[in-house]
């Protein structure tokens, strides 16, 4: 067995080489925005955060680093990830194995365009997102949108932004963000920096404000804060694919919390007895299809 890591072209790669498969891991540090998530969730306690040297004055997010000795090439970090920074590939072929084999669900992050309502020339939704993920063609046969999905963190922006109310954005992440602005360091803007979805501003006070609305609560801004007490984020639901898994529960606490994940198990009791509910629903309307056939002979 051998396991390798680099780091060339704006990626970090880390792998397993052994006699019957090639695990890899790549990290595009293009996509990636230094948060949290992935390191929370982590079960091998593999990924770290290391601070960066902005330029400027200004604040950058952690670089994200993964230990090659620790990864189990599961995609775990790669199901959480908000903005899709993170790839799997076993033998070549991109997968998750995680999801493969049912231990964990799909986020359900969407973003729907109804380019037939788009407004003509309109650009709002390509100007106003802080991803750089939406493209605008016009043409003579109308407007064409195009969305790289898969990258969609679900901030919301276009949907607020959208004069024609032609787009839906599904946030996959629910939750709270708070900021006890007495507690800021004087003059400290570095949230606001490395926000990348523009959900942190400044007031004319100079005082951070948040925009609740907006936020993914992906916890990028939490690592470049001076002050413990300025900033916090509570995670309370994550939107995802049923599925029953003790590997999921117990990263959706890491995620979340005790209470998040009491949530979850709630609501999964709710869709069993659905579930059942329907099926005794159509095995007595099976039951009264027989009878009926049964009677009319």
């Amino acid at each position: 067995m051998k396991r390798y890591k680099k780091e060339e072209n704006g990626k970090l790669e880390v792998g397993q080489i052994l006699y019957t498969k090639r695990f890899k891991l790549t990290l595009d540090r293009e996509l990636c925005k230094g948060c949290e998530l992935c390191k929370l969730i982590c079960p091998r306690d593999a990924i770290s955060l290391i601070p960066a040297a902005g330029a400027d004055g200004r604040a950058v997010a952690p670089l994200v680093d993964i230990d090659e000795n620790k990864c189990d090439f599961h995609g775990i970090c790669a199901v959480i990830c908000p903005f899709s920074a993170i790839k799997i590939a076993v033998n070549g072929v991109d997968g998750l194995p995680v999801v493969e084999k049912e231990a964990f669900p799909v986020l359900e992050r969407d973003i729907k365009v109804r380019s037939d309502l788009c407004e003509p020339e309109c650009k709002k939704c390509e100007e106003t997102c802080p991803l750089g993920i939406v493209t605008v063609y016009h043409t003579r046969g109308g407007t064409a949108v195009d969305v790289k999905k898969d990258q969609c963190a679900g901030c919301r922006i276009c949907w607020m932004e959208c004069p024609a109310d032609a787009i839906d954005v599904t946030k996959f992440i629910e939750g709270t963000i708070n900021i006890k602005s007495g507690n800021c360091p004087e003059g400290c803007r570095n949230c606001v920096d490395v926000c990348p979805v523009d959900a942190l501003a400044l007031a004319d006070d100079g005082k951070v404000f948040a925009r609740d609305l907006f936020c993914i609560y992906c916890g990028a801004c939490l690592p470049v804060c001076p002050s413990s007490g300025a900033l916090s984020i509570t995670r309370t639901a994550v939107r995802h694919t049923h599925i029953d898994s003790g590997a999921w529960h117990r990263g959706l606490e890491k995620v979340t919390s005790a209470e998040g994940l009491a949530r979850e198990l709630a609501a999964e009791r709710t869709y069993t007895a659905q579930q059942s509910a329907n099926k005794l629903v159509e095995k007595f309307q099976l039951s009264n299809q027989k009878d009926g056939h049964s009677n009319a002979e």
